[in-house]
């Protein structure tokens, strides 16, 4: 690749996070926007892919102070490094275009000494509004703009005409098996369906991904085989004959056998940067039925897909933020009796889809370019990331930031993804704990593979005692009902629909 040329626009890239498999989606994408952006323009748009040889770097140093913007398609190590190197060592003023992609929710962790540098006429570009606000609780005064990834435009697409009707209800799952992703919530709705509402062995699921092993890195918190506990919590909950788990498969192959194929996509993620939702937009602008939580990059599809996608509310609770089994699995009924009645209709699809196509990706970054840049002074840091450095400093600088799910300071990010209403109480309601919480003699135990472990006195002798039951075999045992309360409020508890009730979402 050619170092930029005088009076251009300089796009640093990288492959730096192919690891990451969406990036490998998402910025060869973005590359493909700016490259257009200079088409429309007429303005030199040189590409570097960092790290840069010697020779490209030199050439750089010559050119860069009559550059007139920076763009940075993924802050990493050497993206990073370069823009310091213009920034600070070559004083070059030209106002830099930064895309992130759940950087906020980290502190900016990856950003190092360039978050330092960064001023008012810089721009942030996000996926999703989630994302966006996420930042602004970083950054008060910053140019955020957001722009959804042009990825129609790499996927591939049905564009005939479809079966009129999803007869079977088959559900899939596609992406990385982790705590954060909710799987095992999913499962558990799984059994209500079957055994409140009625849904037998004919509403399978696959699931398709690698396991991570990442946890919860910001809490520094992880479940040891969290795969192997899915495939336990299957047995246990008696659904080894719907469960089939196929593992990794490439982005080629999920298109010809998930995304082109009739389904119903389930999405129950509470990651802390789900910032857009590449399957989810893979199976909707495909025509599938899609359940997802109300959750990140998720609010951006509703607009688009209003009779195709099924958004399950995410509550608030001192533990952070929770999705109701209950709620999921009517969620999942409610799609597949729409997915047996509705076919979404071809010109419908075709309006969704521009909507994330390159064309408007560089409609909203020409509209971006043609506004007055801000100010060059320093970007006011907020109260949030004061105290995000402080404490990880405290941590020993490593990932984590937070003290646990429980953390106040990660509710901040919680809220701005789409954490609610509480959850509530209900009394004189019978009340049933999943597979994850335990009943002894003197305690509950909680081993939540999401938002780790916790231990509840027994205190008999402080409450009226209720009667609860046990998931999934419904034995009951009574518990204080200030127990239970506290129990239901946290997320570690819920009711059970009269059978065959679908609730209201």
């Amino acid at each position: 690749m050619e170092a930029s040329r005088d009076d251009g626009i300089l796009v640093l890239t990288t492959r730096e996070r192919d690891w990451w498999w969406s990036m490998q989606e998402v910025i060869p994408a973005l590359e493909g926007a700016w490259t257009r952006v200079g088409e429309v323009t007429g303005e030199t748009v040189s590409m570097l892919c960092v790290p840069l040889p010697p020779a490209v770097e030199s050439s750089l140093r010559a050119s860069a102070p009559r550059l007139k913007r920076v763009v940075i398609t993924c802050v990493t190590a050497e993206t990073e490094r370069i823009a310091l190197l213009l920034r600070v060592h070559l004083k070059v003023d030209a106002p830099m275009t930064v895309y992130l992609c759940g950087d906020a929710t980290e502190g900016f962790h990856y950003f190092g000494p360039l978050r330092d540098v960064l001023t008012e006429q810089d721009t942030f570009i996000v996926a999703s509004e989630a994302d966006a606000a996420a930042t602004r609780c970083c950054f008060p005064n910053a140019r955020v703009e957001t722009v959804p990834f042009p990825l129609v435009d790499q996927f591939e697409v049905d564009r005939g005409e479809r079966d009129a009707r999803l007869t079977t209800p088959s559900l899939a799952y596609v992406g990385r098996i982790s705590e954060q992703k909710n799987l095992h919530t999913l499962l558990l709705a799984l059994w209500i369906s079957r055994t409140s509402y009625g849904r037998g062995p004919e509403l399978t699921i696959d699931f398709y991904g690698a396991e991570d092993n990442l946890g919860s890195p910001n809490m520094d918190l992880r479940f040891p085989d969290y795969g192997a506990y899915l495939q336990r919590l299957v047995e246990l909950l008696g659904l080894t004959d719907v469960v089939t788990w196929h593992g990794f498969k490439s982005r080629e192959w999920l298109f010809d056998h998930v995304h082109l194929e009739p389904h119903i996509l389930v999405s129950p993620t509470l990651h802390s940067d789900e910032n857009f939702g590449i399957s989810v937009l893979a199976s909707l602008v495909n025509g599938h039925q899609v359940v997802a939580t109300a959750w990140g990059g998720h609010f951006g599809f509703r607009e688009w897909f209003p009779q195709q996608l099924t958004t399950v509310p995410v509550h608030r609770s001192t533990m952070g933020p929770v999705v109701d089994p209950v709620l999921l699995a009517n969620a999942i009924v409610h799609a597949a009796d729409r997915a047996s009645a509705f076919v979404a209709p071809n010109a419908d699809l075709d309006r969704a889809r521009e909507a994330f196509s390159q064309s408007a990706a560089v409609a909203l970054i020409l509209e971006m370019l043609s506004r007055p840049d801000g100010e060059p002074v320093p970007l006011e840091k907020s109260g949030v990331l004061q105290r995000i450095d402080e404490q990880r400093a405290s941590f020993g600088g490593s990932r984590k930031i937070y003290e646990s799910y429980e953390d106040p300071l990660v509710h901040v990010f919680f809220e701005a993804y789409g954490m609610k209403d509480p959850l509530s109480f209900r009394e004189e309601s019978l009340y049933v704990l999943p597979p994850w919480v335990s009943v002894s003699a003197d305690a509950v135990r909680i081993d939540d593979p999401h938002r780790g472990r916790r231990r509840l006195d027994i205190d008999t002798g402080t409450s009226q005692l209720v009667e609860v039951s046990l998931c999934p075999s419904m034995e009951t045992c009574r518990l204080p009902k200030s127990l239970v309360a506290d129990l239901a409020t946290s997320g570690y508890a819920f009711v059970l629909p009269p059978r065959t009730e679908v609730a209201t979402l």
